[in-house]
């Protein structure tokens, strides 16, 4: 199988990397690996923990914290744009993971008028080995096949 025309793709998914599943004609390969550009703790020299630059202000949220949020946005749109790169020419996907990052993901999807024809399911997933989730991917499209 030629790993790049796999049709089915499945995703792990979490904020520090994606695994991507491929499969074609009854079988399974990991894809790639894909590290998160998505960083915990984004700080300036000199910033404290909320608090601004050089100290804490009175009243809203400081300066330091919407600079955060932006820096933590666009780095969620930098992950998802990798992600969507090799989604090109697929008919199905299968999202797992914990958290809201595979939901998210998800809807930005949604959003996208290029995938609107791909089929897409949700799955809320703890870690796994390798081979744990090459057998769920493989059962989960397997099944879809059958029905």
């Amino acid at each position: 199988m030629n790993a790049m025309n796999a049709t089915k793709i499945g995703i792990w998914m979490d904020q520090s990397h994606a695994l991507l599943l491929g499969y074609q004609d009854e079988k399974l390969l990991l894809l790639d690996d894909l590290p998160s550009p998505i960083e915990s703790h984004t700080r300036t020299d000199g910033e404290g923990k909320d608090l601004t630059r050089f100290g804490a202000e009175p009243g809203d949220a400081s300066k330091n914290e919407h600079k955060n949020h932006n820096i933590h946005q666009n780095q969620i749109k930098a992950y998802f744009l990798l992600l969507e790169k090799r989604l090109h020419a697929k008919e199905e996907l299968l999202l797992m993971g914990p958290g809201i990052s595979k939901t998210q993901f998800f809807h930005y999807l949604q959003a996208n008028k290029q995938f609107s024809n791909l089929k897409i399911e949700v799955m809320d997933s703890e870690k796994m080995t390798e081979n744990q989730l090459l057998a769920l991917v493989k059962e989960k499209f397997t099944e879809t096949e059958n029905s």
